[in-house]
């Protein structure tokens, strides 16, 4: 419906099909159209329509809501001579009679407005449906400004609680500044005491010695030699005397050397870069879901990104030496890549290698944890190994070594998620703690196999020995199971926040998965370059998807 400021005159809708142009001053609120007082005349006289609620125009408060009817007009858009009689489903069309003969013939269900108007239930379904979209909306509303409310008290706290424990340190460290300063000063003063008594014998003995040489010279050229004997002789030992007195209490006072031992909280305060970490963690709210499912109800709107619509745009491809078995996105730059025995660190954009890492196995598949800056990689011969990456490889940990063998691994809300043998592992990486059992499964890690998690919906989603897709809850509880003809080698698995699975098969193909489990398609029907398909993951937004096998890294753009 259209807006007006100001009201255009109704014409009646009988005159303008015989082509003229007169004002309505009715309206039938039954047959939905206006007439001028003639017509309605007429329409009031036909028995089938005596019973129709007519209502004058004027009477009509168009102005609270600023509807003119005059702009629903039931002119057909095609034929404007032509009113409109039909509605076609299939092409979702307004029709006249010409439309539906000449347009619409082969169209499998065209139907008549008369009788779909007179269908109370359809009539009223859509305003239904709209009121409980209404009420939705309002409580999504609500709902979105008390989660920003919420959110804003949380930033709140987070910037008191800084700004009040950076205080409460400064104040902490100005007293134990002024406790040193004072132990400082005591043990200066004593110091310097000792010294000065060190420094005071010495001289003296000094000067001692200066006068013993002074008194034996003038001796030695005015008085006697019996003279100088007796000066000698009893000199030396007077002299011997206080020099033994002298090196004894230097002995006692001894060499003073200081240094200072730093507290370690204080180093670690100084060595600090930042103050903490703000972690906004982006959820999928409850509420949202709901909306999505009540549009989905009422307005036969699919919820998310449509399954049918996704494509892949081929953008470019990364060769570098090696078998590529497994990658991930680092960041939205660079991207590491698993291969025999090594680690490298490629730019996404230019496609070279910025650093590498030597590895004693060939690496399967790379977990990346955030949080502590640590790569986690599955590799064959048993071997499961963390190595700490920031802008460059750090110190490699040794998690596992033993049977049975490895396979694909991933992480969420602070623990990992591993295939190993047949079962999935899970280790929490904030306790440290080792590889544990958390559920059996039907897989097979002698070769590569697939593993992701839905984030928001605490799904895990694998691959079986036989290339099935299964998905079960945390704790191994079964959700769904898929497995079609197309499906002939299904490896490896990457999935996005919508809950879309991506699929890659090794003969090339990548398939879509609903996030329900009960729909597939061909996203790629071959790589490019690729002929045995190891992995593959998304970037970080989403709307890239990388495929690596052989030596490449075919990098396709997701249209949605």
């Amino acid at each position: 419906m259209e807006t007006t400021k100001e009201p255009q005159p109704q014409e009646c809708h009988i005159c303008k099909r015989k082509q003229k142009c007169v004002s309505a001053t009715k309206w039938c609120r039954d047959c939905s159209e206006a007439f001028c007082d003639n017509c309605c005349e007429v329409h009031s006289l036909i028995k089938s329509l005596m019973r129709h609620k007519v209502v004058e125009i004027a009477s009509i408060p168009t102005n609270e809501c600023g509807i003119d009817l005059s702009t629903i007009s039931d002119a057909c858009p095609v034929h404007s001579s032509k009113v409109v009689e039909a509605y076609c489903f299939d092409h979702q069309q307004l029709c006249c009679v010409l439309c539906v003969t000449l347009k619409h013939r082969k169209c499998e269900d065209v139907q008549a407005i008369e009788d779909i108007t007179s269908k109370t239930d359809d009539k009223n379904s859509f305003e239904a449906n709209l009121t409980k979209i209404q009420a939705a909306t309002e409580n999504l509303l609500q709902e979105q400004k008390d989660e920003k409310a919420i959110l804003n008290k949380s930033l709140s706290t987070i910037e008191s609680t800084v700004i009040d424990s950076v205080n409460a340190a400064k104040s902490k460290l100005d007293s134990l500044l002024v406790v040193f300063l004072k132990e400082f000063k005591i043990i200066e003063d004593k110091t310097q005491g000792d010294l000065d008594s060190k420094l005071n014998l010495v001289e003296k003995l000094l000067n001692r010695i200066k006068d013993f040489v002074r008194i034996t010279t003038f001796i030695r050229s005015y008085g006697s030699k019996t003279q100088l004997f007796i000066h000698l002789e009893k000199s030396e030992k007077e002299f011997n005397s206080e020099i033994e007195n002298a090196v004894a209490l230097l002995r006692q006072v001894g060499g003073v050397e200081a240094s200072f031992l730093i507290e370690n909280s204080l180093q670690n305060l100084m060595e600090m870069q930042n103050l903490g970490e703000i972690h906004v963690k982006e959820k999928c709210s409850k509420s949202v879901t709901e909306y999505e499912g009540i549009l989905s109800d009422n307005m036969s709107l699919p919820a998310g990104k449509m399954f049918d619509s996704i494509q892949l745009i081929k953008r470019k491809f990364v060769q570098n030496s090696g078998f590529w078995n497994g990658g991930m996105c680092i960041s939205d730059q660079i991207m590491v890549l698993g291969s025999s025995s090594r680690l490298i660190v490629t730019d996404i954009l230019t496609g070279k290698i910025k650093t590498e890492f030597a590895l004693p196995q060939d690496a399967k598949r790379i977990a990346y944890a955030t949080e502590n800056q640590t790569l986690y990689i599955s590799c064959y011969s048993n071997y499961f190994y963390s190595v700490k990456f920031d802008q460059s490889f750090g110190q490699k940990t040794e998690l596992k070594n033993a049977s049975p063998y490895n396979g694909g691994v991933n992480i969420h809300q602070h623990n990992l998620y591993m295939v190993v043998g047949k079962e999935i592992m899970k280790m929490n990486l904030n306790q440290g703690s080792g590889l544990k059992a958390a559920f059996p499964t039907d897989t097979d890690c002698t070769n590569l196999n697939g593993l992701t998690i839905d984030h928001k919906k605490d799904r895990l989603i694998h691959t079986t020995k036989d290339f099935a897709v299964v998905c079960t809850s945390l704790d191994g509880k079964p959700i769904f199971s898929f497995k079609d003809d197309a499906m002939k080698t299904v490896t490896s698995l990457t999935i996005n926040s919508i809950g879309l699975i991506f699929a890659g098969d090794e003969t090339g193909i990548v398939h879509l998965i609903s996030t329900d489990g009960k729909q597939r398609r061909t996203l790629l029907d071959k790589c490019e370059n690729i002929t045995k398909l190891c992995d593959i993951w998304l970037d970080k937004s989403e709307k890239t998807l990388f495929i690596c096998g052989n030596e490449f890294v075919e990098i396709y753009d997701i249209k949605y």
